[in-house]
């Protein structure tokens, strides 16, 4: 007689704090999205092309390495949100230690990837980057614990805090003249911030007795998540090792200047969704179908937020670009393009990956991941050989068109989502958005407008933003209402909070 109402008590609980940490993370993903804007029009105006290469093939090694950070800890642990307590010893020495791995591997490789590459620099900015990932393993089970609780206002205060502080000690350091090492010296300071502020937050039972099986069971299931990992680690730093090879610093340079600034919308977009649905889709295993919708429903609201900002940016990448820098920056607007255009295509495979995750089913996403490597490599490899840093970019957009769906389509269909359903996440929001930028970019080159950049930005964005919002309500009308009240709640909730603190 009572399970019932306990079941629905706690799905709506569960429903409530979804959508508060949605709601929460959704306001740090603009807020983050503007700072990361300005601060990239400052290290523009700072900084080299051959800078942003030289930090852009450092990372080539850093990022890689960086996911020994937590070896998947924080995936396993997660899953074990009831016993949490009794794990919290064993997974903070796993990633500690491997946090440590981490930073002596850097060390090491350092010399030779400088070698590799034919740039002195990278071994003392390779080295100062290192630094930071045994601090950045300090702070693994107290998000966890953070996570788990659901406490996403937390996370979004500290996040936002914490993209503040790094893009203005990079302007900081690039003004005072340190070229390259802007980008590193942040991290460690920063590895710090987080290691004292999360554990005053949320400090873990590191000295608690563990027994030897559950070490061995993290290191078991943690090591896919990391072998996953590292694979898509690889796969993230591929182009710039393909670019570090046959293209020059400054080519590099303008490339990763570019692809930073195309891949904004998706990184703060899905990587919001990832953090806020992976604890209640775990929550949800033992309701399969439930937990496929779920997550479905999930990809359909990210795909009608992604694609229209993405195509947007595509489309006001040389009026925009033009008016900020003048021809400075000018060759790296056919790569904003091409992959602001070929980038969202991949935000909905974040989604079906925390899917897997959270079903336990790591093999699965390393079979994924395994198979997306190798053919990441060979389109970009071969799209560098027949026309070089241009080539390396439509190999990019390429893939991301075409693999990460297909990954979305294998996982959603296998738990009875119909095959329908899932493409109409990907064909309807790029044609609804591809078509109102089009529109919106033939307004932009009418007479009186096309002569002027910054008219041209408005325009693009006012009148892309009226025919999708438009097009929407007219097509997809459930979405439309969908988003009008998510972000009606959102400003209702902003000024109660107002009025509360007045």
């Amino acid at each position: 007689m009572n399970t019932t109402p306990k079941k629905r008590h706690g799905s709506s609980a569960l429903s409530r704090a979804a959508t508060s940490g949605f709601i929460w993370l959704f306001v740090q993903s603009f807020a983050a999205r503007g700072i990361g804007f300005v601060s990239q029009l400052a290290l523009a105006r700072l900084l080299l092309p051959s800078d942003w290469g030289t930090i852009g093939l450092a990372f080539t090694v850093t990022q890689i390495a960086n996911s020994l950070v937590s070896f998947g800890v924080d995936d396993v642990l997660l899953q074990r949100q009831k016993t949490i307590w009794a794990w919290m010893a064993p997974a903070f020495w796993v990633s500690f230690t491997f946090g440590m791995l981490g930073m002596f591997g850097m060390f090491a490789i350092a010399p030779f990837a400088a070698h590799w590459y034919h740039s002195s620099e990278l071994v003392g900015l390779i080295c100062s980057i290192a630094i930071a990932t045994p601090l950045r393993a300090l702070a693994t089970v107290p998000s966890v614990k953070i996570r788990a609780e659901m406490d996403f206002k937390f996370l979004a205060v500290y996040n936002t805090f914490e993209i503040i502080a790094l893009q203005t000690l990079t302007i900081l350091f690039a003004w005072m003249g340190l070229g390259a090492y802007s980008f590193a010296l942040p991290f460690p300071i920063l590895g710090v911030v987080k290691a004292v502020y999360f554990w005053r937050r949320s400090p873990p039972t590191i000295f608690r007795r563990f027994q030897r099986v559950q070490v061995r069971y993290i290191l078991g299931s943690s090591s896919i998540v990391f072998a996953s990992r590292s694979l898509i680690e690889i796969l993230n730093q591929g182009d710039y090792i393909i670019l570090g090879l046959i293209a020059t610093k400054d080519v590099v340079g303008l490339y990763f200047f570019a692809f930073r600034f195309s891949v904004q919308p998706v990184r703060m977009l899905a990587g919001n969704f990832n953090n806020v649905l992976f604890p209640a889709l775990a929550t949800l295993r033992s309701e399969p179908l439930k937990q496929a919708q779920a997550a479905l429903k999930a990809c359909r609201l990210l795909s009608y937020l992604v694609m229209p900002f993405c195509f947007m940016q595509a489309a006001m990448a040389t009026p925009g670009l033009h008016f900020l820098f003048g021809e400075r920056w000018m060759n790296a607007v056919p790569y904003v393009q091409i992959l602001s255009i070929g980038l969202p295509f991949d935000a909905m495979s974040w989604i079906t990956g925390s899917l897997l995750s959270a079903r336990r089913e790591f093999w699965r996403s390393f079979y994924f991941a395994a198979i997306s490597v190798p053919l990441f490599f060979v389109l970009a490899y071969a799209g560098g050989r027949i026309d070089g840093a241009m080539g390396v970019a439509l190999a990019v957009a390429l893939y991301y068109f075409i693999y990460p769906p297909v990954t979305s389509i294998l996982v959603l269909c296998r738990l009875e989502i119909s095959f329908a359903a899932v493409m109409e996440v990907y064909l309807m929001p790029s044609i609804l958005a591809g078509t109102a930028m089009l529109i919106a970019y033939a307004c932009s080159l009418t007479p009186y407008i096309r002569d002027y950049d910054l008219v041209r930005v408005i325009v693009i964005g006012c009148v892309s933003l009226i025919a999708y919002m438009t097009m929407l309500a007219v097509f997809r009308p459930e979405i439309y209402v969908q988003l009008r009240d998510r972000f009606m709640g959102l400003i209702v909730k902003i000024k109660r909070k107002r009025e509360i603190s007045a």
